[in-house]
Parts: structure tokens; sequence; C-alpha cells
């Protein structure tokens, strides 16, 4: 193992090369996380990151009540966000590596103020950057981060935070996230994301904003601009149909 790689990061290196090599065919069930946790030596946790790094990459999918199903032996490389709870968002943002390029005052015109949860004629802060997969590895998209006036003296640290910045954000105004509203479209990406991303002119975008939202309004909301050939976003929608027909 690396110095100073994650656990994780072993399993997940080690179950890609058996399943690269076939050792799991496509179809079959990987061992249990309880099975892996004692071959690696390794908490459940763990193995659950592994497994879910092995999701986002394409290599199995898995299922509540069945295990973890090997779907392809050699993934074509797009990115994967599966991504239920905050906590997951969180991970993400320690997962992946993001540079930040600038930030500025922003006036709110009628349609940003609509997107980002503020009001016209009110001055925001936004961060721009890209996030990557790793340092020097592939970029995952462009990020537009727009944060309210209110937290003017935090955006020298959120400049330099490594992880989330809604965490940081969150436990600054003490008010915990209630909701996170998410909206996702298919767009032509703006030719000046596409030469940040080195992406062909015509390049098309899937793009979620992200709104995160305490009892006293927005904390911050965020553009991230992903190449649409290259990114995959899942969900899982639980049946609650028992609870509706009450």
């Amino acid at each position: 193992m690396q110095k100073g790689e994650p656990r994780y990061r072993r399993i997940q290196r080690d179950l890609e090369d058996r399943l690269s090599q076939g050792l799991y065919p496509v179809g079959s069930l990987l061992p249990t996380e309880a099975d892996l946790g004692f071959e690696f030596k390794a908490s459940r946790f763990t193995v659950r990151e592994a497994l879910r790094k092995l999701t986002e990459l394409g290599y199995v999918s898995r299922t509540q009540g069945r295990g973890t199903e090997v779907v392809s032996s050699n993934p074509r490389r797009s990115y994967l966000q599966s991504i239920q709870t905050l906590e997951e968002l969180f991970q993400v943002a320690l997962e992946t590596w993001f540079v930040v390029h600038g930030t500025k005052r922003i006036v709110l015109d009628d349609e940003l103020a609509k997107s980002v949860g503020g009001k016209a004629g009110e001055e925001w802060f936004c961060i721009t950057g890209v996030r990557w997969t790793e340092p020097g590895g592939r970029s995952i998209a462009m990020i537009e981060s727009y944060i309210p006036p209110r937290f003017e003296d935090q955006i020298d640290t959120l400049e330099q935070h490594r992880g989330a910045f809604f965490n940081l954000l969150e436990k600054h105004c003490g008010e915990p996230i209630e909701q996170v509203v998410q909206e996702i479209r298919s767009l032509a990406m703006p030719l000046r994301i596409s030469r940040q991303l080195g992406l062909r002119p015509d390049a098309l975008a899937l793009q979620l904003l992200r709104r995160y939202i305490t009892k006293d309004g927005v904390i911050i909301a965020s553009f991230n601009w992903h190449p649409a050939d290259e990114f995959v976003y899942k969900m899982t929608i639980d049946s609650n149909r028992e609870a509706a027909n009450k």
C-alpha cells in the first residue's frame, strides 16, 4: 500500500485486478462485505467505500437484498456519481481534487437570483474551479459556487478548504442543512468551460445545480458542469406506496 493511501484504495485496486482478469465473471456476485472484510482485515465501512468506488467506475452494481453484481470487467471510463446522502457528497469532495481558479463578486440578475435562491440586486461571491479525479488525473467538472454575502469572512478560508464547501459553511453558521434541492439539465457546454476542461467547442454538458438550504435560507448554490458523454448520475428511488396510500 502506498504511503498515506486510504486502506479502501488497496482493496479497490485488488478487486479491480481480479475483475479485469475475469476471476469474478460478469453476472456473478462478489463476496459479501463481511467476507471481504475478513479477507482484507478491514472494517465493513472500509470495504463499503471500496465497493462504492467500483460502482462509480462501472465494474459492479449494488442492489439491496441481492448483493454486489459484476456488470463489466472492462468498463467505459466514464465518471459515475451515485449520491443519496450529504455524507456521500462530503466523501466525494474528500476523494477528488478541487483546484480554485478564481473568486469574484457577482450582482445577481433576475435569472441568476432565481437559480441560486437569492434576490435580484444582491451581491454574492462566486468561486470557480475544476474538480479532478486526483492531481494529474481526469477533469470531472467545472464548478461555479455562489455564496451569500453573509459569509464574506469565510471566502479566504473556502479558497484553501480541502473538503466540501457546504460542510464548512454549515459549521460556520451553526444551523444544519435541512434540504438539498438539485436540478439536472442537458445543455450546450459554454465555450469558456469547454476550454477549461479541454473539450471540443460543440461539447454537450450535464449541468447539476445544487442549493444547500438551512432554516435561514441558502448557504451555497453550485453549478456543476460535467461533460455529458463522460458522466453518469445514478439515483435509487425506493418505493413507499404503502405510506402514500394511507
